[in-house]
């Protein structure tokens, strides 16, 4: 199992961070490669379609506004994983400054643990920095 977290400092206010990051459909608004988010099931499953029309299927598990956290399983698609949860949260640092974060545990198929880690660790990382940009005004 691997456990992998990208986190950056932003400087915008956790609530505004929380307001692009934390609804479990708004995924198309802060990763570029994701073109659409339909929620099913009163909303605990997103299934996702990326750029090149891809699907990708996701539950909820846990989903706290006030704590501005989401967890979710990977349920299906084309991820090389077994038992993959992740987490997006978005951390107060101040009045005008916050930690944004993704993060994720999972068992790696067919790839290695330090792969797995790194590739993960990089589309965690390209996607908060784009939403870095997108809330600091940059993007």
């Amino acid at each position: 199992m691997v456990e992998i977290t990208s986190q950056m400092n932003v400087a915008v206010s956790a609530d505004t961070a929380w307001a692009l990051l934390g609804g479990f459909d708004s995924l198309p608004l802060w990763i570029p490669m994701i073109r659409t988010s339909v929620l099913e099931d009163g909303g605990r499953i997103r299934r996702l379609t990326l750029a090149d029309g891809t699907t990708i299927t996701e539950r909820l598990i846990r989903f706290d506004d006030r704590a501005r956290m989401y967890s979710y399983a990977y349920l299906s698609g084309p991820d090389p994983v077994e038992d993959y949860v992740g987490q997006v949260a978005v951390t107060e640092q101040g009045p005008d400054r916050c930690l944004i974060g993704w993060g994720s545990r999972f068992v790696p198929v067919g790839l290695s643990e330090a792969d797995a880690t790194a590739r993960y660790h990089a589309a965690y990382t390209a996607a908060l920095t784009h939403a870095r940009d997108l809330l600091e005004g940059a993007a």
